[in-house]
Parts: structure tokens; sequence; C-alpha cells
């Protein structure tokens, strides 16, 4: 399953290089599947499978698993604003600020620490 770990940080670095030439909507798509990814990551190395689903919510919920639990909590407004990005960034004409997409992206090289 370190594939799925790898395509995480695929997607976290094409998330900086969009940082870098300011495209903020695909910062943030990519860091949502960079999230998304290495929590499946998490799920799989722990219970040697992951969910099909793109809820982030969910994802963190199914770890089970208390520094996650914890990160959930007290990232909840940001992780929400990640995970309706998926959605958004690609379907809707919706425009991301710098400091969101800077937001964004600590929360998921924070994350990656966690879960390694």
């Amino acid at each position: 399953m370190d594939f799925l770990r790898r395509n995480a940080m695929k997607f976290l670095e094409e998330a900086h290089e969009s940082f870098k030439k300011g495209d903020y909507a695909f910062t943030m798509l990519f860091v949502e599947q960079a999230v998304q990814l290495a929590l499946k990551y998490f799920l799989a190395r722990k219970f040697g499978e992951f969910p099909k689903s793109h809820s982030l919510k969910l994802l963190f919920e199914l770890a089970d698993d208390e520094r996650l639990t914890e990160f959930y909590r007290n990232e909840i407004d940001l992780i929400r604003d990640i995970e309706l990005s998926h959605v958004a960034a690609r379907y809707m004409d919706v425009e991301y600020t710098e400091e969101a997409a800077r937001r964004a992206l600590d929360l998921a090289e924070r994350l990656m620490k966690v879960i390694q």
C-alpha cells in the first residue's frame, strides 16, 4: 500500500507547484487529494484495506486514532474547506485566497508528519 503514500506525496508536490504559480484552486484540489490518499494509506496500514470514499470526515473517523481525531477536531473548519474543494475546484467558478491555500498546504504537511 506504499503507492498510496507515494501518490499522496506527489499530490502534495503538485499543490506546492500550483501555489507557486498562484493557482490556488488547484492548490486546494491537490491538497485534498494528498490528504485523502494519506488517510487511506493510514487506514490500509492499520486495517489492511481502505474505503472507496472521498469523505475526509469519514476517513478521519474510520482511522480510530487519537492523534488523528484531535487533529480533525482542531482543524475541522479548514478540513471542511479542503473537502469541499474536491468538487468546487473542478466544477464551480470558485476562487481561493493565497492565505486559504497556504493554510491548506500547512495542514497537509502537518498531517503527513502525524501519519508517518
